[in-house]
């Protein structure tokens, strides 16, 4: 199981002020529908060209293309999905985690968003057809966005600065800086503890 800001394998759907519009969309779901359909996208990409595959592969993942090679997204893809379906353990996820399932996730969203009101009652038929408020879904489950923040501007802000702003998530200045993750990056982290306290 993945840890998130909220849980997303909560099961209730009660009618809560923080849910708002978009209390109708099951975020595992979402998530469990762009880690599936991103194994089908690899799939795809082993069978083109080295240069057809790398264009396509920059293009469908605008922001992870940045740092890792489609063989190491691949991976990443690979055990994020393994990790949302494991019912025994909790894992956490870096910046570099964050930003592939970012890219997953609004190409989904994309796709969705292009398809016209049948299509999309067959994608998510929970949603009846109505839009994907991303930046919700993004403000509800993420615990931030800055893996999209440039360089240079995050390069510049001094240290005592980037922990006010919380700007110190593990990995985050290596995908900032778009340098290939270490071994130990890659992995999933078992977290020993329950992330979420009981209500």
């Amino acid at each position: 199981m993945l840890v998130f800001k909220k849980n997303i394998y909560e099961t209730s759907h009660s009618k809560h002020p923080e849910n708002g519009t978009q209390q109708n969309l099951d975020p595992r779901d979402f998530i469990f529908r762009s880690l599936t359909t991103d194994r089908e996208i690899f799939y795809g990409l082993q069978q083109l060209s080295q240069t057809e595959s790398q264009d396509r592969f920059k293009t469908l993942f605008p922001h992870v293309s940045r740092f890792g090679s489609i063989s190491l997204i691949n991976n990443f893809s690979r055990s994020l999905l393994e990790g949302l379906v494991d019912k025994k353990n909790w894992y956490t996820m870096n910046a570099y985690h964050m930003t592939y399932l970012f890219d997953s996730l609004h190409g989904t969203f994309e796709d969705y968003s292009y398809s016209d009101t049948a299509q999309r009652k067959e994608i998510f038929p929970e949603l009846q057809g109505e839009i994907i408020d991303f930046d919700h879904f993004l403000e509800n489950y993420f615990f931030g966005t800055a893996f999209l923040m440039d360089a240079e501007r995050f390069n510049n802000i001094p240290p005592e600065e980037k922990k006010d702003l919380k700007l110190t998530a593990p990995c985050l200045f290596g995908v900032i800086n778009r340098l290939i993750p270490a071994e130990e990056e890659v992995v999933l982290k078992i977290t020993p503890n329950p992330p979420y306290s009981p209500e």
